[in-house]
């Protein structure tokens, strides 16, 4: 890169093979994977018990409304089964020395009491915690100081006299042989059913115990008289006895409405024998709490089977709820608790401020139920030294606290949320299981307002910069609301609408359509009716009007902030921060911290959305590995696959089926027991459960034991994502040493519970016949083999921008040979028009510098003045056939290949663009003043969104980035060449040349007439800057209130209503420059030839839209900078990195293998009538020496098209061979008579 950020390692030391990897969310896996995966070894440090971060926490994800946590689970099995990722979870970097190329880090662990080696993450251990309250633990007294207690007493009665139950009793008995004869046991019995004679052994009359266990909780410590018979589990614990007769009773007495005491007795045992503190006592009335001697742990409340008992009942301190903390306090945990169902690792953490055993040596119910022995509270936490060539710090971040801005009233009106918080109320796995409930009484809500820029745009807060993601996330929060629940009304209070991303503003026309409202409004205050939970809004309208409204709900859109934690985790590393926490970096090497050999990725970068996450978080792993290339694989562990089992002929078939609850995203429409219980009587099927989720990473472990526990040699998952989630479970497959291709799924969550949410009864049944028919091709499922061939290592880089540039230095960097294609006759792109970035830096500098980098690497090859021509091959084996300026043809071969054709600024016929002196693009008006080109103009309106944002026909919209057209057409005739989206860097553009103006003539005037300013991020504080040099910003809606300009010879008029101030205004200015966006340039021939789609508006579609921005659909191919969607250069350098990143992981394997799935040729039936040939998009097919049709396996893409259309069916297609397509159909129509059989004698 840049010789002046250039952080090569200058370490004399041996280079380290490993980097270190601060943080475990989305951009700390994505980084891990990257670097692991291309022969580096990882520490992956993360503060919490678990990876995942925040994306862990949301619902769904914009603008695919893809589930988050099925998209994301994938990595999370991936990150934690990886043989070169080491997982320090719990743990902290706390201290840091050498430089970069040989770091030392010092990583500390926390105590976990639990043994990661031998939990197995079953989650007995919380399933049987009682606690749920942070206990007042006894201090210790002073010497010869009584004990205080049980002073305070309050009986606690039920509607109606308590009611014994012999629901699931126990038997007491007393052991004459112990008893001390004190007659305790005789007095606590409220039912007469001790025998006692002062003096004398007591015995029980067993016809009159109703098993409460008053007598056992009465009995002396130092006899144990009273004894315990015919308690489930009461081997493993008196604790755990309770727990579990507590749950037998719960499912009793569910549906019932009893609230009086059924005198189980639990609750007096549980205080008086497991926590002793002895608070609670039976009487006649009810419970007696002595209030004062109640440690307030909650474990009485817990066991209760009938809800007869309340935490401020039993006590007269103050309860300390132990809140969930993974859903943001909307529920309790215990004090062992696994962070969230998927996490990864699945193992508990017990903490120490709550834990009865760790603070009293009472309890200990959780150590009794581990069947594995992984709870031991001896264990402690610990202090390592790990030795790395570079770190990736990837902290994450927290959002704004709402209470700091009290006039919403958040904790205190218990109907107003965040928007973290509404996350997690959409969740299936959340505290209300997905339901859309009031926090306040479970209510379901009716009007629900969201308010933006809630600790964003606020310098009240020193919270001066735009968060990036609120609009969209509030966006598509209301847009799930109402697909939760019809009936909500959503109302979005917005300042801004920032949908500047990919796809995004057609997102919103979509939430419009769904009835979504949109108020440009700042809301002043909110008030609460304390009779009915309802809150009233308070905010001026678009007309000036003070207005008030009532919602029964209300969702802040709290901003993202760096933790104060990570800020002096950052210190430690020696980062430099800015004011707001975020880390210090420049326009040119937007991921270089300011330490060498320290990188930074995600939103301690900068507030953003999930894909630039992503993107950084791949730059940032090339930027730390390129300058450890040459220790690429000395401290990587290979991977040793299980020999793979040959099925002997006529096996018995025995298939594993497996349906996924998807928390509620499936099991709340569909039965998946009754469809497990279904599949049971399958043919070939011996096993069949349905876990919660399925895609976890306990679940693969557990479906790999149970593979070997039942001899499983065919498997089947009824789940969701195929795309996503079927390498996972295949790859489960191969490591049980099965051969992957005996796998099948059934995508029922899409198929069922989502196209039948509100008929259970029909999802479940196509569910089941889903599965039949997933069974049935897995019946027929053959082995497949792989084609392994060697990888060839070079790079081809197609455009010599700065995206092109930036790939081809980096990949040098990294080893690899590149080929760098340029159609024009110099290097530099579009940026060669632009004067400088946002932190003032030189654009030609800069260039020059890039540009003498390519040009002097002996590992660069660079074609000018040509373009690609040709394409064959296939991953690791490309072939490409270059056009020079001679004419000549140059066959370039190579294992990856980067698209970085770029774009460029759109000219439409716009207001005398082209013909009008005084009439001008931005970018055209940053190259004047940069080469300072005659006097400063006095006075410059500038016009935002000029032939761009033009109107989506919202009927004709398909969903984002499937390679369907949409259709764009702007709503006005002769907008032909007019942009349908947002080109994202426009706002930012124009504020930076209105500073530019300002800097060059203080006394300028410029008015900036916008629709929405849409300076993102750290972008906002040049435009709060702009505001306070005099700047005057003017909105205006295109259709309600456009500007009116007239362009003559003697000047330009322009007339707008300004809102501010409600009156028209007239503007004389000396220029006019126009926002006119960006658009990509023509590939229609290339993306044709490389085999790729794009989308409606020209650009690159990624093959996911969150998840793998830089990858294009088909294996091999990477994009980088605006041929993916209009971006600024840092950005476009992130992109850059990150696309030589994924490449590296392909180019630095010695070889590969291909998919088995491939299209075969029989060449006895083969009729030569060339339709193969023909038919194949991908040129696969030729006529060989035998004069018959023959597949190169390796280029063979699996699409199916040669075999559906050969005439002489001699073409068949792994996986899909006619006897798999035959028993898909006839076992679909097993249970429907009516439907049309595959006739036996039908060679198809």
């Amino acid at each position: 890169m840049n010789k002046e950020y250039s952080q090569q390692p200058a370490t004399t030391s041996p280079l380290s093979g490993a980097v270190m990897v601060i943080g475990g969310g989305i951009s700390g896996m994505q980084s891990a994977l990257d670097l692991a995966n291309a022969g580096f070894k990882v520490y992956l440090v993360e503060s919490s018990p678990a990876i995942g971060g925040k994306m862990a926490q949301l619902d769904k994800t914009f603008p695919t409304n893809d589930c988050s946590m099925c998209i994301v689970s994938p990595k999370l099995v991936e990150v934690g089964r990886h043989l070169n990722i080491e997982l320090l979870t719990w743990s902290e970097v706390t201290g840091l020395t050498g430089e970069a190329g040989n770091f030392t880090a010092t990583i500390s662990s926390h105590a976990r009491y639990v043994d990661i080696g031998k939990c197995t993450g079953c989650g007995a251990c919380e399933l049987a915690c009682p606690v749920t309250q942070i206990s007042y633990f006894p201090q210790e007294s002073a010497e010869g100081e009584q004990k205080k207690g049980g002073r305070e007493k309050r009986t606690i009665r039920g509607p109606g006299a308590p009611l014994p139950q012999r629901l699931h009793p126990w038997t007491f008995e007393v052991a004459a042989d112990k008893c001390s004869k004190c007659g305790s046991c005789f007095r606590a019995c409220l039912h007469g059913a001790i025998k006692w004679e002062k003096g004398g052994v007591a015995s029980v009359i067993a016809d009159k115990c109703t098993g409460c266990g008053a007598c056992f909780t009465v009995c002396p410590e130092k006899f144990l008289a009273v004894t315990i018979s015919d308690a489930p589990e009461m081997d493993k614990g008196l604790g755990a006895a309770i727990v579990a007769r507590s749950e037998a009773l719960k499912k009793e007495m569910a549906g019932r409405d009893e609230r009086n005491c059924i005198r189980c007795g639990l609750c007096a045992m549980t205080c008086k024998k497991v926590m002793r503190i002895g608070a609670l006592k039976m009487v006649a009335e009810g419970i007696e709490a002595s209030l004062d001697t109640c440690q307030v742990c909650g474990a009485c409340v817990s066991v209760c089977p009938v809800s007869y008992l309340a935490i401020d009942q039993v006590t007269n301190k103050t309860p300390r709820p132990l809140y969930n903390t993974f859903n943001e306090g909307l529920n309790l945990r215990h004090p062992v608790n696994i962070l969230y169902p998927q996490a990864v690792p699945r193992v508990p953490v017990i903490d120490e401020a709550s834990c009865v055993h760790l603070n009293t040596g009472a309890c200990g119910i959780c150590q009794s139920v581990c069947g594995p022995g992984a709870i031991d509270y001896g264990l402690k936490g610990g202090e390592r030294e790990v030795r790395v060539g570079s770190i990736v710090f990837a902290p994450g971040f927290e959002v704004f606290d709402a209470k700091r801005r009290g006039e919403f009233g958040y904790g205190i009106y218990k109907n107003v949320v965040t928007s973290i918080e509404f996350e997690r109320l959409l969740s299936a796995s959340g505290p209300t299981s997905g339901t859309v409930q009031r926090p306040g009484d479970g209510r379901h809500p009716k009007k629900i307002a969201w308010i933006q820029c809630v600790g964003s745009r606020d310098h009240s807060c020193d919270r001066d910069y735009c968060s990036s993601v609120c609009c969209m996330y509030a966006t598509k929060e209301a847009y799930i609301a109402r697909e939760h629940d019809s009936a909500i009304e959503p109302t979005i209070f917005y300042i801004d609408m920032r949908s500047f991303g990919k796809n995004f503003d057609a997102y919103v026309e979509r939430a419009k359509e769904r009835n979504i409202r949109f108020v440009r409004a700042m809301v002043s205050r909110i008030f609460e009716d304390p009779q009915t939970g309802d809150l009233e809004l308070r905010y001026v309208d678009g007309s000036g009007w003070r207005t008030t409204e009532t919602f029964d709900m209300v969702v802040l859109s709290v901003g993202v902030q760096i933790a104060s934690k990570t800020k002096d985790l950052a210190a430690l590393l020696g980062i430099e921060l800015d004011r707001y926490g975020f880390a210090v970096s420049q326009a040119f090497t937007p991921l270089a911290s300011s330490r060498p050999g320290i990188y930074v990725s995600g939103v301690i970068n900068g507030p953003k959305d999930i894909p630039e996450t992503v993107i950084e978080a791949s730059g940032a792993a090339q930027a730390a590995s390129a300058g450890l290339a040459l220790a690429r694989g000395t401290e990587v562990t290979v991977e040793a696959l299980p020999q793979e089992r040959v099925p002997e002929a006529g096996e018995e078939l025995r298939i594993g089926v497996f349906v996924c609850h998807c928390g509620t995203n499936i099991a709340s429409v569909v039965d998946v027991a009754a469809v497990a219980e279904y599949a049971r009587s399958l043919p070939g099927v011996v096993y069949a459960g349905h876990p919660l989720y399925t895609c976890s990473q306990d679940s693969q472990e557990s479906i790999r034991a149970i593979i070997q526990e039942h001899r499983l040699n065919r498997l089947v998952v009824a789940a969701c994502s195929p795309s996503t989630h079927e390498p996972l479970f295949m790859s489960t497959l191969r490591q049980a040493g099965i051969n992957k291709y005996f796998f099948d799924m059934a995508n029922i969550r899409d198929q069922c519970s989502w196209v039948h949410p509100n008929d259970p009864q029909m999802a479940t049944e196509k569910s089941r016949r889903l599965v039949r028919m997933a069974v049935a091709n897995a019946s027929q499922a053959e082995p497949l083999a792989e084609l392994e061939f060697d990888v060839n290592p070079g790079l081809l880089v197609i455009g010599g921008g700065v995206a092109g540039m930036t790939a081809a230095v980096e990949a040098a960097r990294q080893g690899f040979a590149v080929h760098l294609v340029e159609r024009q006759p110099t290097l530099g792109g579009q940026v060669v028009h632009l004067g400088r970035s946002w932190d003032g830096r030189d654009f030609s500098r800069y260039l020059l510098d890039l540009q003498e980098q390519v040009v002097n690497n002996e590992r660069i090859r660079v074609f000018l003045n040509s373009e690609v021509v040709e394409h064959t091959g296939f991953v690791g084996a490309f072939s490409t056939d270059i056009m020079t300026p001679t004419g000549a043809l140059r066959t370039i071969a190579h294992g990856a290949i980067i698209v970085a054709t770029g774009a460029e600024e759109a000219r439409p016929d716009l207001h005398g663009l082209g013909t009008a002196d005084r009439v001008t693009t931005q970018t055209d008006f940053e190259a004047r003043l940069l080469g300072g080109r005659g006097q400063a103009p006095g006075h410059v309106v500038m016009l935002q969104c000029a032939g761009s944002r033009a109107t989506v026909q919202p009927a004709a919209y398909s969903e984002p980035d499937t390679g369907t057209p949409c259709d764009t057409s702007a709503t006005k005739a002769g907008a032909a060449d007019h942009l349908p989206y947002c080109s994202r860097v426009c706002c930012n553009q124009a504020v930076k040349n209105a500073l530019h103006l300002k800097e060059m003539n203080p006394a300028a005037r410029i008015d900036i007439l916008y629709r929405d300013m849409r300076t993102y991020g750290l972008g906002e504080l040049q435009y709060q800057e702009a505001r306070r040099l005099g700047i005057n910003f003017i909105r205006f809606d295109p259709e309600e209130n456009p500007p009116e300009i007239e362009v003559t010879d003697r000047g330009v008029r322009v007339e707008v209503r300004d809102p501010s101030i409600g009156r028209k205004v007239s503007l004389a200015p000396d220029l006019l420059v126009l926002s006119t966006g960006m658009k990509p340039r023509d590939t229609e021939e290339l993306a044709s030839m490389l085999r790729v789609p794009r989308n409606s508006n020209g650009f690159f579609i990624e093959a996911h839209a969150k998840l793998r921005p830089v990858d294009l659909p088909s294996e091999g191919l990477f994009m980088a900078g605006t041929v993916h969607a209009p971006k600024d250069v840092s950005e476009t350098i992130a992109q850059a990195q990150a696309a030589v990143a994924r490449a590296a992981i392909l180019l630095s394997k010695k070889n590969l293998r291909l998919s088995g799935v491939v299209s075969r040729v029989d060449p006895t039936h083969c009729a030569v009538c060339l339709t193969c040939v023909r038919a194949c998009p991908y040129g696969v097919p030729f006529i060989n020496a035998e004069h018959t049709a023959e597949i190169n396996p390796a280029l063979c893409q699996g699409c199916g098209i040669c075999v559906a259309e050969c005439p002489a069916k001699a073409i068949t297609l792994g996986r899909y061979q006619d006897i798999n397509l035959k028993a898909k159909i006839r076992s679909y129509a097993q249970a429907m008579p009516e439907a049309i059989t595959v006739e036996e004698s039908h060679d198809g």
